[in-house]
């Protein structure tokens, strides 16, 4: 009986710990003189988002995000862009803004707003935590 209790915490925290978040720091040129840093934070954490700046990909990954360093990006005017059609959000997320660094190594935070989660997702979450569950509450 021992070893099943430390079997079921084991499993639990596996599946507890599996989706966390982060910070991801990415390059947007290999040229480091004369750059600044962009900061892209979602309210809450993200996942499946496409980050764009000037229409070169930055960012297209299903990881979780809670924020995203866009570094060496040039002195002058880009346009930043975060789109996400997951069907896990109530709404697509489609956020779009003109951003003008100065290239002295300045640091610009842009917040981008994230729908709520879908009923179809909250739906998924429950029947996933009921089969995974359910088995060990019969044992």
């Amino acid at each position: 009986m021992k070893k099943l209790n430390i079997q079921i915490i084991l499993i639990l925290s596996v599946l507890l710990f599996a989706g966390c978040s982060a910070r991801r720091v990415v390059q947007y040129q290999t040229r480091t003189d004369s750059t600044s840093i962009i900061n892209v934070k979602p309210s809450t954490t993200v996942k499946n988002v496409v980050v764009t700046l000037d229409g070169k990909l930055v960012w297209e990954k299903t990881r979780r995000v809670k924020s995203l360093e866009i570094q060496n990006v040039p002195k002058g005017n880009h346009e930043l862009r975060v789109t996400s059609a997951s069907w896990i959000y109530k709404d697509e997320i489609n956020f779009t803004k003109n951003i003008t660094v100065d290239g002295t190594g300045d640091k610009k935070t842009e917040l981008v707003s994230i729908p709520p989660y879908s009923t179809g997702y909250w739906v998924y979450t429950g029947i996933i935590y009921v089969a995974t569950v359910a088995p060990w509450l019969f044992l």
